[in-house]
């Protein structure tokens, strides 16, 4: 069995860690999901399924579609953007920011200070950290409508979503180790009009779970660093593919048994 940290986007390090353990034949290129839940997810963009839309509140059934749609794109970008996961400027996800929005994130994008840092607003493995294995990247997500309130009380409509996706990943310009990494995030996006006939607005609004497991704990670039070397933990291990475990708190680390 394979553990590896589970940590929060902010990270403080892991637990106790017992019997280092390093397994290269565990996961092979051919088919670096196989044994794994995850080998049974969608593929890419097509693990992103999109909700038969109706009435929300304010919004129209139209509105509420349209609104889906941005979503994923949003989460395409933020996730599975080859650009973006190797650690480069992430241009498809804030070329879909609201502009007031995208200057935020710009502006703060790989700041020294971890509390403004928006790096960890997308997956990016640590530049030169690691590539890709394989053309497939697994995907499990839901989204769901509904109605919300912004702090003036004013109508919105907010997307809520979970999305778990899982890595094949190596050393850059190494054959092994090979591993996998995931990344779940349990969080909304909100959507509004300025003046009733205007065009809807949107927002990366706020998460209320997300976690990378398979990575190193400590890190405060808020890139992902794969762990590459596994230790093995019995204590306290997490399911990784629960839906309904325990949110960590911010700057926790923990461990997971599988990916």
């Amino acid at each position: 069995m394979m553990a590896g940290c589970l940590a929060t986007a902010m990270l403080t390090g892991c637990g106790a860690i017992q019997n280092m353990l390093t397994d290269t034949t565990v996961i092979t290129a051919s088919r670096p999901f196989q044994g794994s839940p995850a080998e049974n997810f969608a593929d890419g963009a097509d693990g992103i399924v999109i909700p038969e839309a109706g009435d929300v509140g304010n919004f129209s059934a139209k509105d509420v579609k349209d609104a889906f749609q941005m979503s994923k794109r949003l989460l395409e970008a933020a996730h599975l953007d080859q650009q973006t996961l190797l650690g480069g400027k992430p241009d498809a996800f804030a070329n879909l920011l609201d502009p007031e929005q995208r200057t935020y994130f710009l502006e703060n994008l790989d700041s020294t200070d971890a509390k403004k840092n928006t790096r960890g607003w997308v997956t990016s493995f640590a530049p030169g950290s690691a590539e890709l294995v394989g053309p497939a990247i697994k995907v499990q997500s839901t989204m769901s409508a509904e109605s919300g309130k912004d702090e003036q009380g004013r109508s919105e409509l907010w997307v809520n979503y979970t999305i778990r996706l899982v890595y094949a990943v190596r050393p850059a310009g190494k054959e092994i180790p090979i591993i996998r990494v995931m990344a779940f995030v349990k969080a909304r996006h909100e959507y509004w009009r300025d003046e009733p006939g205007d065009p809807l607005r949107h927002w990366d609004g706020p998460s209320t779970d997300t976690w990378t497991a398979g990575t190193e704990c400590g890190s405060k670039d808020r890139f992902v660093h794969p762990e590459f070397v596994r230790e093995y933990n019995s204590i306290g291990q997490t399911d990784a593919y629960d839906d309904n475990a325990p949110a960590l708190k911010e700057g926790e680390c923990g461990s997971v048994a599988e990916i």
